[in-house]
C-alpha cells in the first residue's frame, strides 16, 4: 500500500510531501510509539540514529537533524506519508460509528517501526500506562543505549539487554516484565528469533510464531503485526478499546477480548488496525477530557 512520494532538501533541512488528511502529532501520539516528544508545532524523537525534529506545515513535515543522510525516504515510509489516507479514512466512513470518530481523529497513519524496537515498547506496554512505559524506555535508553550524534541515546540493541543485570533492568521500572525483556532480547541476539520472518508471512502465520515469544500475548501481537510489520488486518485489544468497542458497537454489553477482535476484524478487514487507531484515540481524548461529541457515538 502506498507510493513513493518525492522530498527535497533546503537549507533548512529536509522536506517531506504529506497529503491531506495526514495529521502527524496525533499519529505520533495515539499509543503506537513512546519516544515523541511534543513540543508545541511539533514533535522531537530519534530516527535512524538521529535525534530529529519535526514539524508539520502546509502540505509537507518539515525535517531538522537528517541533513545528508540520504534516510529521507526511510523516515517517510516511517511515518505513513506514502498511505493513502483519504481513500481509506472514506471507506471507514461507511461505518456509523467511525463516521461520527472522523471528523475528531482524522489523519491517523500506521508507523512502520523497527520490529526490535516495537516488540520490546509493546512487551513493555503490558498492563501499563502510557507515562509509566515512556519512563521505562526512556530509563533503558539512557542506560543500555548508544549515545547520539547531537545529544540524546539510542533504543538499546538485543545484545544489550541480553546480558544486562536483573538489578539494573529493575533499576527502569521494568517491574515483572523483566525477565521477558532480557529472554527476548537473548532470543533475537542468538538468532533463534528471526524478526524480520514475519513480513514474509501471512497474518496468521506471523502471530502464531509472535505468540512463541517470551512476553507476547495477543495484544502485544497484534500491536508488533500493526505498527512494524504494516498487517493493517490486526486489531489490538487493549481495555480502552475493548469498552469502546462494547459502548458503540454492543450497546454496553460485555464482551471477551476474543470476541472483539473476532468483530473488527470481520467488520473492518483490511483496515480493522486503521479502525483500532481511531476508536482508541478518540476514546483516550474523552477520558482526558479533550473535547469530542457530546453524544454518545451509537
Amino acid at each position: 500500500m502506498g507510493t513513493t512520494l518525492p522530498m527535497s532538501v533546503t537549507p533548512a533541512g529536509t522536506v517531506l510531501p504529506a497529503r491531506r488528511p495526514y495529521h502527524l502529532l496525533r499519529t505520533l501520539s495515539c499509543g503506537q510509539a513512546f519516544r515523541w516528544r511534543a513540543d508545541g508545532t511539533g514533535a522531537a524523537g530519534v530516527f535512524a540514529g538521529r535525534s530529529i525534529r519535526l514539524e508539520q506545515r502546509r502540505g509537507a513535515i518539515a525535517v531538522e537533524g537528517l541533513e545528508g543522510d540520504g534516510v529521507s525516504g526511510a523516515l517517510a515510509r516511517y511515518l505513513g506519508l506514502d498511505q493513502p489516507l483519504r481513500s481509506i479514512e472514506r471507506e471507514l466512513g461507511h461505518d456509523p460509528v467511525l463516521a461520527r470518530i472522523l471528523p475528531l481523529t482524522s489523519g491517523i497513519a500506521i508507523l512502520r517501526q523497527d520490529p526490535w524496537e516495537c516488540l520490546a515498547s509493546f512487551i513493555i506496554s503490558a498492563f501499563n500506562n502510557i507515562p509509566k512505559i515512556e519512563l521505562t524506555i526512556a530509563r533503558l535508553s539512557e542506560r543500555f543505549g548508544d549515545a547520539l550524534p547531537g545529544g540524546g541515546r539510542a533504543f538499546p540493541q538485543p545484545a544489550a539487554l541480553a546480558d544486562a543485570p536483573a538489578r539494573a533492568l529493575r533499576a527502569c521500572v521494568l517491574g515483572y516484565r523483566a525477565p521477558y525483556i532480557r529472554s527476548v532480547a537473548r532470543l533475537v541476539t542468538s538468532g533463534s528469533v528471526d524478526l524480520q520472518a514475519p513480513f514474509a508471512l501471512t497474518y496468521d502465520e506471523a502471530k502464531r510464531m509472535l505468540l512463541e515469544l517470551p512476553g507476547v500475548g495477543e495484544k502485544v501481537a497484534d500491536c508488533l503485526l500493526l505498527f512494524a510489520y504494516g498487517k493493517a488486518e490486526a486489531f489490538p485489544v487493549d481495555v480502552w478499546v475493548k469498552r469502546a468497542v462494547e459502548r458503540w458497537y454492543f450497546r454496553g454489553d460485555a464482551k471477551t477480548e476474543r470476541e472483539v477482535r473476532t468483530f473488527a476484524r470481520r467488520r473492518f478487514g483490511s483496515l480493522a488496525g486503521y479502525a483500532q487507531q481511531h476508536l482508541f484515540s478518540y476514546h483516550r481524548s474523552q477520558r482526558t477530557g479533550s473535547p469530542g461529541p457530546r453524544a454518545s457515538v451509537r
